[in-house]
């Protein structure tokens, strides 16, 4: 029997229980995860080749109590989305998936990436392998506590003892962007070392352009949909934030406490940090924030479902199954935050353009 009549799935496949215990299916030649039904994943074991068409629709039939007639065209139409997306043996996806390993280039997102190493995982799981004895609560509150902590401190500093403008120009604002390179390296570093302690490494460490122009650095935490716990989820995403936490505390610190240049490099780094905050946990951006809603809500790219229900609106386009399927009101709200998302990256985009020509005009004066 062939694939039409037989179906069956590739050997490379692994099914697994994931995010919220919901059975998940990788593929490893894109590196991507398929989000399964219950009975989907029982169901999908008997795509052996063995069994045809007409006996899985009995299967099928059996497990809801209905008649086979009544579950054949969901059947067929399953089977045409696993071939579609190339996970049944003979057959190959329409688009060509992410490479997981191969090339440093990659665009997801409208983000294109760009791996500058792989090797972050080899460089953390010495630290990782003393961590993961340490009882949580611990851990995870004296990182949790002192983050907070350090992001209360530099609000109250920002709000009593913000520097002038005058005072950001001058080397001071140079010394205190070569620091803010170094936290953004640590912030996403923190993520790195909550997926090594859950056991679920990053994939590699990168630069990426946010709607092709807005630098980000990032790493790639897919495989963190293998950590069934929200909390794991969510601590993962806050992890970033949390660790600016601390470096924003010790800058507070520095503000209400030194003067002279190190006061004036703390306060011009205290701004910068404080306006890297806002942005990190802005919804509206696939941001640190928008991933700890994400976990905590138990939703799946809810983001990049927006979008894609967006295109296929504006162009015209049928919907996927797993879209068409979706109930109206779910369609509408991700629809309506696609649009929101959109409106907020051309006005953000504007504020960028008009920060960047602000920055050049104070390096400008601050030369001699």
């Amino acid at each position: 029997m062939d694939t039409c009549t037989a179906p069956k799935l590739r050997e490379d496949l692994e099914i697994i229980r994931g995010m919220d215990d919901h059975p998940l299916m990788f593929d490893p030649k894109g590196g991507t995860y398929h989000r399964l039904t219950k009975s989907a994943a029982a169901l999908l074991r008997q795509f052996d080749g063995a069994h045809s068409l007409d006996e899985l629709s009995v299967l099928m039939a059996e497990r809801r109590g209905v008649p086979a007639e009544g579950v054949r065209g969901e059947l067929t139409a399953f089977v045409d989305e696993l071939s579609r997306s190339g996970l049944l043996v003979g057959t190959e996806a329409e688009r060509e998936p992410r490479k997981r390993a191969g090339g440093r280039f990659g665009t997801s997102m409208l983000m294109p990436r760009f791996v500058v190493t792989r090797s972050l995982p080899k460089v953390l799981e010495p630290v990782a392998r003393l961590l993961r004895p340490v009882p949580a609560w611990l851990s995870v509150g004296v990182f949790a506590g002192g983050g907070v902590l350090g992001i209360l401190l530099g609000l109250y500093a920002v709000l009593t003892s913000a520097p002038p403008a005058k005072d950001m120009l001058g080397t001071g604002t140079l010394v205190a962007i070569a620091l803010m390179f170094l936290q953004i390296l640590v912030h996403e570093s923190a993520h790195a070392m909550v997926c090594q302690v859950l056991k679920v490494p990053v994939r590699g460490l990168g630069v990426a352009l946010l709607f092709y122009f807005m630098p980000l650095a990032y790493v790639d935490r897919t495989d963190a949909y293998r950590v069934r716990s929200r909390g794991g989820r969510v601590l993962l995403a806050v992890a970033g934030p949390l660790s600016d936490g601390w470096f924003t505390g010790a800058a507070a610190l520095l503000v209400l406490t030194a003067d002279g240049p190190v006061a004036q490099v703390a306060g011009a780094l205290l701004i910068f940090q404080m306006l890297n905050l806002v942005t990190n946990i802005n919804p509206m951006l696939p941001s640190d924030g928008y991933a700890a809603l994400e976990a905590g809500f138990g939703l799946v790219d809810a983001r990049g479902r927006a979008f894609t229900l967006l295109k296929h609106r504006l162009l015209g386009r049928p919907l996927p199954g797993f879209l068409e399927r979706m109930p109206a009101r779910s369609r509408r709200l991700h629809v309506t935050y696609g649009i929101v998302c959109c409106v907020y990256t051309v006005a953000l985009g504007f504020f960028v353009v008009q920060s960047l020509i602000w920055s050049f005009e104070l390096v400008g004066r601050s030369m001699p």
